[in-house]
């Protein structure tokens, strides 16, 4: 049985696999279309300050895709956007910015099966395309309206609601940066302990009972109790939407159900195997997010540390020991997905999750009933939850203040101390535990792992999706960084958490020469966070002139103002590339008189990114590059927010867009530029 089940999981991986799946092209839609179905999934506030949702089509046009994302604009209230509906919006294929060490979210369209992103422009309600799976939708997103209309004294009802329903669409940033900090994202994310809560609970009132009074045919009694607890369970399962996290809990919990209800003597590694097979079979795509790895992982630790005991240790002791082996036995993985553990984690859940399980989660679904029933049953339980609920958050908050991010060890390291952590857990006697715990304490000297540079030493980068042109040079350990962006109400954001992740991912970690294209662009406003990289000097717009030259290696650098822009000449043995700065037609025009009568480039990076009225056909034809870069302002309007497409298309160069390509390492060779693209990395963003 373990080796059948062990070969289907393997027949289902490698049917996802990128290898074996021929590579596809997203289909574009050149013009609007109308999009009929239902919204079935509860809308959520966008950083732009949108709402997005997703909408499932009725299957009757078979052009259109099962599963789209959609964006509004607007002051809608969320709550409002459910049922049937009509849709006018303009499909795109489901990508995002894609940068180094970046993807997460065109993963998480894919692992969602959602084949278009939408920009709506209008919407009307369509009843007559509800079906039953839309009623059902309608119907959760119509108590979660009831819930945040009854709660509105609740100090956090966005707990409450990710809580019972499974809806973190009311999170907001600080929700997240305080369970970030704490290590306790779980909490909110409907996992096998929440299910598995309910499912204890529903086992004390109503399995207990029912076995005790068949105790003649004690088969018979477990099984009743089994398929009553997995009813319940189920129901929390729909309450929360039937994600694929919930599937995946919902399977891990019914299996544990499955193997007490049976009364053979299984062993645990029996159950995890089935529940990983069913999961995978369930939802094949599943295995690509991290959420699969952490949660079967949680459970591998927890098998590994506890399982092998003869005699079941206390309720503190096995809350100790299980905090241990889960926290230790996830470093690696945190370390792969490119999560840092947070440093007061493994306390912090020694009480959070006593205090959820024992508290919160009981309180939360005896009074779930009355407070979705009437604003006046709600006001008599509306005390007891928010107590409930705001101690937790109360407690977290405090915790905040002291946390902090674990260094980084290299993988080798950490896999020994997570394989030493397990290995003490088991019962072999306290020399040897002793032995373990020695050796662990000397894991921290093998030293941490130095952050290494993506790519090459001498290469240009140009990143994607961050509001426009910013571009890296690396000559050996030099490095400059060129922001030619204009200043908005989003650039400051974008440059501290998307670039900040990007530079970080590449390993920079100094700027030598940080060059503002714009003269409005306050490197103090702009360019100093915590998260950004030291920089060394600043060159702004006014003082950027052709008298300021830097070289190394084998670039060589030239600062070109122009209308009170600054634009950079790049030049790598014969290869020269011309960086432009937002300048205007005017300025395009300075350039070329700058540039003389050899003004010919390889590779142009346009002017504000192709928006407006920039790049002239006269001054493409006059630089005659061989590759043209164009980093658009706003990414997700696509060719419509780079009006100059067309004239860098229609002229003798090669285009290279950075919404179709994602980042863009450049190599300056011999025989011209290299090029790659990230978006070639990997089918389907998976292994980016």
């Amino acid at each position: 049985m373990r080796a059948g089940m062990l070969a289907l999981t393997v027949v289902l991986i490698l049917l996802e696999w990128p290898g074996v799946q021929p590579p596809t092209e997203p289909k574009a839609w050149t013009e609007p279309v109308t999009v009929k179905g239902y919204v079935c999934d509860p809308a959520r506030p966008t950083s732009g300050g949108h709402l997005a949702f997703v909408v499932c089509t009725s299957g009757g046009d078979g052009h259109l895709p099962a599963r789209i994302r959609a964006t509004l604009d607007g002051e809608a209230s969320r709550h409002r956007i459910s049922g049937g509906v009509v849709l006018e919006a303009r499909l795109n294929p489901p990508r995002a910015p894609l940068n180094a060490g970046g993807g997460g979210f065109e993963q998480w369209l894919w692992r969602e099966r959602i084949g278009a992103i939408a920009r709506v422009r209008s919407m009307e309600p369509a009843p007559e395309f509800c079906g039953l799976a839309c009623h059902y939708h309608a119907a959760r997103i119509g108590l979660i309206h009831r819930l945040n209309r009854h709660g509105q004294r609740l100090r956090n009802p966005e707990l409450v609601e990710a809580l019972l329903f499974g809806s973190r669409a009311g999170l907001k940033q600080e929700h997240w940066g305080r369970l970030d900090a704490t290590g306790t994202q779980h909490l909110v994310a409907i996992s096998g302990l929440h299910v598995g809560l309910v499912a204890a609970i529903a086992g004390a009132v109503l399995g207990a009972p029912i076995t005790r009074a068949a105790h003649r045919r004690p088969a018979m009694g477990r099984m009743i109790a089994f398929v009553l607890v997995g009813l319940v369970a189920t129901g929390y399962a729909l309450l929360a939407g039937l994600t694929v996290p919930t599937q995946r809990a919902l399977v891990m919990v019914a299996v544990a159900g499955w193997m007490l209800a049976s009364g053979r003597q299984w062993r645990l590694w029996d159950g995890w195997l089935m529940a990983l097979m069913m999961v995978v079979v369930l939802e094949p795509r599943a295995l690509w997010g991290p959420g699969f790895w952490l949660s079967f992982g949680a459970v591998a630790c927890l098998i590994l540390g506890l399982g092998a005991r003869l005699r079941s240790p206390g309720a503190v002791s096995g809350l100790v020991l299980a905090q241990f082996a889960v926290v230790a036995g996830l470093a690696p993985l945190l370390l792969w997905h490119g999560m840092a553990p947070s440093g007061v984690a493994f306390a912090v859940n020694l009480v959070a999750i006593p205090w959820l399980s024992v508290v919160v989660m009981p309180v939360i679904l005896v009074a779930a009933p009355l407070l979705l029933l009437h604003p006046a049953s709600a006001s008599w339980v509306l005390p007891g939850v928010d107590m409930a609920v705001t101690v937790l958050w109360s407690f977290l908050g405090w915790a905040q203040q002291w946390a902090f991010e674990l260094p980084v060890p290299a993988p080798g390291t950490a896999l020994v101390g997570a394989a030493l952590v397990l290995c003490a857990m088991l019962p072999v006697g306290w020399p040897y535990r002793l032995l373990a715990g020695a050796v662990l304490g000397l894991v921290p000297l093998a030293g941490h792992q130095p952050v290494a540079p993506v790519g090459s030493a001498h290469e240009v980068r140009v990143a994607d999706g961050v509001g426009g042109p910013v571009v890296v040079i690396r000559d050996g350990a030099w490095t400059v960084l060129f922001d030619g962006r204009e200043p908005g109400s989003r650039t400051r954001a974008i440059t501290r958490d998307r670039i900040g992740a990007w530079l970080d991912t590449l390993g920079i970690s100094v700027i030598d020469q940080l060059v503002l294209g714009d003269p409005d662009m306050d490197p103090q406003q702009y360019w100093v966070s915590p998260r950004l990289p030291d920089v060394r000097r600043v060159i702004q717009a006014p003082a950027c002139t052709l008298e300021q030259h830097t070289g190394r290696g084998r670039i060589t650098l030239s600062g070109m103002a122009a209308g009170g822009q600054c634009s950079l000449l790049l030049r790598s043995g014969e290869r020269t590339a011309l960086l432009a700065g937002p300048v205007d037609r005017r300025g395009e025009r300075r350039i070329l008189r700058e540039l003389g009568k050899g003004r010919e480039v390889d590779l142009l990076m346009a002017p504000r990114g192709g928006q407006g009225r920039s790049s002239q056909l006269g001054f493409i034809e006059a630089l005659s590059p061989s590759v043209s870069v164009l980093a658009p302002p706003d990414w997700y309007q696509g060719e419509a927010g780079a009006p100059a497409l067309e004239r860098y298309e229609n002229a003798a160069t090669r285009v290279l867009f950075t919404p179709r390509t994602g980042e863009l390492r450049l190599l300056p060779e011999e025989g011209g530029w290299r090029v790659d693209p990230a978006r070639d990395c990997g089918q389907k963003v998976r292994l980016c």
